[in-house]
Order: C-alpha cells, then sequence, then structure tokens
C-alpha cells in the first residue's frame, strides 16, 4: 500500500471510530440523563387528587432533598400549612424513612380561596410541590411518607396515602419534574431583609386591629399576606406606606386562655415570585414611625 493509500485508510479509520463513538454516545445519552435525574415513586391515586414522592438525583437548593407533589382534580384545592377560615392543614409522617435526618415539609407562596362557607382559606389549586428539607445520615436511605392532607371541592375530603421511594418501583424524574420542583422550590419565602415595625393598634381586646409596615418595592395592589399566631388574624387591607415600604392591617381574636396575647407571629407576605416571611410582636403595643 503507497503513502496516499496508507493516508486514505487512516483516515477512512478515523471517521469509522468517531462515527462509533457517535453513535454509542447517542445511544446512551437517555439512560445518562434519566440516571442524573433523579426518581420518583409511584403514583397514589384518588378520586379528587394524585401523590407521590420525587427526589432529584442532586440536592435542588441547599438541605432540600426532594418533595412530595400533589396534583388535584379539576376544581378541586387543598391546603397550606395555617389553612385560613376552615379546612385541614397537611400532615408528614417520615418516622418510617432510613438514612436521613431532619425532615419536614416546606411550604410554598399560597393563594387565598372561598372555603364554600363565606371564609377565605389558603393552599393551592391545580397542583403543587411540597419541598422535602432534611439531610442525609448514610450512604443508603429509604424516603417513605404518611401524608394526611384535605382536599375541597363542593366539600372537602380528607385523604391518607404512604408513600416510599423504593429501588424496585422508583422511576425515572423527566427534565419537566426538575423544572417544576425549581418553580415551586422558588416560591418558598425567604427571611425578609429588612425589619417590621408596628404602626398603630386599633379596636378592642377581644376583636384588635394592627397595621405594619414592611419592605415591599411591588405593586401595594398584587400582595397577598397572611399572618400564623396564638389565635385568629387576617388581612383586612394592604396599601403604600412611604418608599418601599407597604403597610398591611391585620384584625383577629386571641386565643382563648392566652390572656389577649397572639404570642410570636410569623407573616408571610409578597407574591408568588417575591415571597417573603417575617417574625412579629404584637403583645409589647409599641407603636413605632
Amino acid at each position: 500500500m503507497g503513502l496516499e493509500g496508507a493516508a486514505m485508510h487512516k483516515d477512512h479509520m478515523m471517521r469509522l471510530l468517531s462515527f462509533c463513538f457517535g453513535l454509542v454516545f447517542l445511544l446512551t445519552l437517555p439512560v445518562l440523563v434519566h440516571a442524573a435525574g433523579g426518581k420518583a415513586s409511584p403514583w397514589i391515586d384518588f378520586r379528587e387528587a394524585r401523590i407521590r414522592l420525587v427526589v432529584p438525583a442532586a440536592p435542588p437548593a441547599p438541605g432540600v432533598i426532594g418533595a412530595v407533589e400533589i396534583r388535584l382534580a379539576p376544581d378541586y384545592k387543598t391546603y397550606w400549612r395555617s389553612v385560613g377560615d376552615s379546612g385541614v392543614p397537611p400532615q408528614a409522617d417520615f418516622a418510617a424513612s432510613q438514612g436521613y435526618a431532619g425532615l419536614a415539609l416546606d411550604f410554598p407562596f399560597p393563594k387565598a380561596f372561598d372555603d364554600g362557607a363565606g371564609g377565605k382559606a389558603w393552599g393551592y389549586v391545580q397542583q403543587v410541590m411540597l419541598p422535602i428539607r432534611g439531610s442525609r445520615a448514610g450512604e443508603k436511605g429509604r424516603l417513605a411518607l404518611k401524608l394526611d392532607f384535605a382536599v375541597c371541592g363542593t366539600m372537602c375530603i380528607p385523604l391518607h396515602g404512604e408513600l416510599a421511594l423504593d429501588a424496585g418501583t422508583a422511576r425515572p424524574l423527566e427534565p419537566a419534574d426538575l423544572d417544576r420542583l425549581a418553580q415551586f422550590l422558588r416560591m418558598v419565602p425567604e427571611k425578609a431583609a429588612e425589619p417590621a415595625s408596628l404602626l398603630a393598634r386599633g379596636g378592642t381586646a377581644d376583636a384588635p386591629v394592627f397595621t405594619v409596615s414592611v419592605a415591599h418595592s411591588g405593586d401595594p395592589a398584587l400582595l397577598s399576606a397572611f399572618a400564623e399566631a396564638e389565635g385568629f388574624l387576617e388581612t383586612k387591607s394592604i396599601a403604600a406606606h412611604g418608599p418601599g415600604r407597604v403597610a398591611i392591617t391585620l384584625a383577629g381574636q386571641p386565643a382563648p386562655g392566652k390572656g389577649g396575647k397572639f404570642g410570636p407571629v410569623r407573616l408571610t407576605f409578597g407574591t408568588r415570585e417575591v415571597p417573603r416571611e417575617i417574625m412579629l410582636n404584637l403583645d409589647d403595643g409599641a407603636v413605632r414611625p
């Protein structure tokens, strides 16, 4: 074989090797993508909703290992950790899990909707992923969850599901699943960077009214606010209060046997795109400019 033929032969072999390498890469690409994406438990189907566990291969955020996904039937709703006027908050039991520590649910920013009895409930429509916060406590782990939650259409229905992520039944996650989880993680409120101040206190001892100022640069008309306390507090109004701040007026009733005190109040406020939370002390009576 001459020099020209040897060169042609070498070039042909290089092209063949490149083709073979590319073919092997393409054939294994879906496996690599699925392996990198993570796993999900089988769905548990109810008439009103379906639920499953979702665990990405890599932590989607610091301290987050996955989520429980709830998809609701049309016209059904489910509840936030605090329900508003009526409802049942979700309860999570991770006791059967192995190789994990500190497991608990996080809650994306909720919305208010009619509770069917003239009041407002707080929760989610269509679907939600509740992030699961925790850490691995060993090389091998088994995530298991007993979830008690309620869904509401024309009437409210309690549901119970037992989920586990086992190697034999786990299914691969798709890119859309990871995108959806990232979306709900962005909706988990962050601690507000600037403090709140109590502007005014009115009403009566049995039915007090508070106005607090918090930092927010968005349109006040687009804001929602949800207060959690020992007792009941609801948002009555939200209005601009100086540059980059809004005034939120809360009214409610202290819990029986608490001496008229609300205790530490967690205020979640903002929008789905910019969710924040802050702790308030409404019991000291201090009014600040």
